[in-house]
């Protein structure tokens, strides 16, 4: 019995081993160590298994002699007197075993997901969801490399499923999808992505690009987020509200009775902003020779690259784009060659016909409602807040001192500001400076992305390889009374 759990120990240590190695080779992109490793795990689970099932049984024989001898020496009772075997527990019997090994891998990648959502994710990929998802990202790493020409069926099979993560489950959920909705949703996501060629990315790669988009710009740091499967996102809206109120919601005083029935009424209305979900693309043309250096984290480089571009881009959609089939910006009305703001923001002049002044930008500060200053950003391009540094007072003196405090945030009159070169330059007419609380403006991300790797006669020609990203996003204001701009008007 002894050397069996000697044994059964040495196996499930093995185990752990091989799951550093298989992690390695993963980070690595080395598919094909990656690939074998996985196969020697499987053997060794196959032993721990056998292992497991011959102590058990042993246990359970030595239990048995146990009982047969309690039952010799057990000395006669009373017939009203239960019996009770010396061995017998109040304790129920321990649960059988799982993989704990693999469970406790996939928590400290992933995360301990909630028991409900939980349950929601295995009834929608069964119970070794997590698994499916690491399946996904291999495969996605041997084919950024090397195409679909080397893979298994397993392989091809993992790339041809959407594999949501728990994150946009939840979300659809609390949006009011049932289940059977976001299986539907999902199968149309995969059917139209196959259809249009390419390899569905994993949702985690796609999350993780997103995130390295933050660091590149200045909107989506600040504003709502959320992730849907849906090509439109109803976002709930109070009607009625202004400046001050969010809602038509108010309270009034009155006396012990009211002098009528409709002092204390209010109408409360909830509406829905529409967000439309449109399609962007990306094109990226990559080294074959890098592509095949096992030393490269392609899915990582792939990413990056992809990030930096893509976040240029959206930052400007966010900030001035006019809508019909892409995102609608903060100012996304045109008049004239100027960029002007959505419906409902407000805006102040900056006190000169085509400069801006120290009262002007006094004024802009102050415009949003208190409850939304504690948010508050400024953004503007690199010659606006130049500008703004030049402003002196009638003593020449420079009126923004900037703090040189190591680790202090730049700010304008107490905020922080952020510079993006889509704004427009002062001029007359033009809007220069966005300020207010940024969550006003909600971006929604469609699960769903997709990457096709292109090899043809102008890129062999070039030792390079061709990659096109496909994602669907869509962003738009929905609380317009959190921002303001400023007019550069006398």
């Amino acid at each position: 019995m002894d050397k069996l759990l000697e044994k059964f120990n040495q196996l499930k240590s093995a185990m752990a081993l091989k799951l550093d190695d298989i992690d390695g080779f993963l980070a690595n992109g080395d598919m094909d160590a990656y690939t074998a490793a996985r196969k020697e795990y499987a053997a060794l689970e196959v032993k721990v298994t056998a292992y497991h099932e011959q102590i058990t049984a042993k246990q359970a024989h030595a239990d048995l002699n146990v009982v047969e001898k309690a039952k010799e020496v057990t000395p006669p009772v009373k017939a009203t007197e239960p019996v009770r075997l010396p061995f017998e527990q109040d304790d129920k019997e321990p649960e059988k075993e799982e993989t704990t090994v693999l469970k406790s891998v996939n928590i400290l990648r992933h995360g301990e997901t909630e028991p409900a959502l939980d349950t929601i994710m295995t009834d929608m990929y069964g119970r070794l969801y997590q698994d499916k998802r690491e399946a996904q990202k291999a495969a996605f790493s041997k084919y950024l490399r090397f195409g679909d020409s080397r893979f298994t069926l397993d392989e091809a099979s993992a790339l041809r499923e959407l594999v949501l993560t728990p994150d946009s489950v939840r979300f659809d959920v609390k949006s009011g999808l049932t289940v059977e909705e976001i299986q539907a949703n999902k199968v149309t996501q995969q059917e139209a992505s196959l259809e249009l060629g390419g390899a569905l990315v994993p949702e985690d790669w796609r999350a993780e690009l997103v995130k390295r988009m933050m660091g590149f710009t200045v909107v989506r740091q600040f504003a709502r987020q959320v992730t849907t499967t849906r090509d439109v996102v109803e976002w709930p809206k109070l009607e009625g509200g202004d400046e001050r109120h969010t809602s038509a919601v108010r309270v009034t005083w009155i006396d012990e009775v009211p002098d009528s029935a409709t002092v204390a009424q209010t109408n409360f209305t909830l509406g829905t902003a529409r967000i439309p979900i449109d399609t962007v693309m990306a094109r990226l043309d990559i080294s074959r020779n890098l592509l095949e250096d096992a030393a490269i984290n392609v899915p990582s480089l792939v990413s990056e690259l992809f990030a930096e571009e893509m976040a240029l881009d959206e930052d400007e959609q966010f900030l001035i784009g006019v809508g019909g089939g892409r995102p609608y910006g903060i100012l996304g009305v045109r008049e004239g060659a100027a960029y002007a703001p959505q419906t409902g923001i407000g805006n102040t002049t900056s006190g000169d016909a085509s400069l801006l002044t120290a009262d002007g930008l006094i004024d802009l500060v102050y415009e949003p409602d208190a409850q939304y200053l504690q948010n508050a950003v400024m953004i503007g391009n690199k010659t606006t807040f130049r500008s703004i540094r030049k402003l002196k007072d009638g003593n020449s003196d420079y009126l923004w001192q900037a703090g040189i405090e190591r680790g202090a945030p730049p700010t304008v009159l107490g905020y922080d500001y952020h510079m993006n070169q889509n704004l427009q330059a002062v001029a007359a007419g033009a809007y220069p400076l966005i300020f207010g609380d940024l969550r006003g403006y909600v971006i929604a991300d469609r699960v769903g992305m997709t990457v096709e790797r292109v090899t043809d006669a102008d890129t062999v020609g070039k030792n390079k390889v061709a990659m096109f990203t496909r994602r669907r996003l869509g962003g738009t204001v929905v609380y317009p009374w959190m921002l303001k701009a400023m007019k550069v008007a006398a």
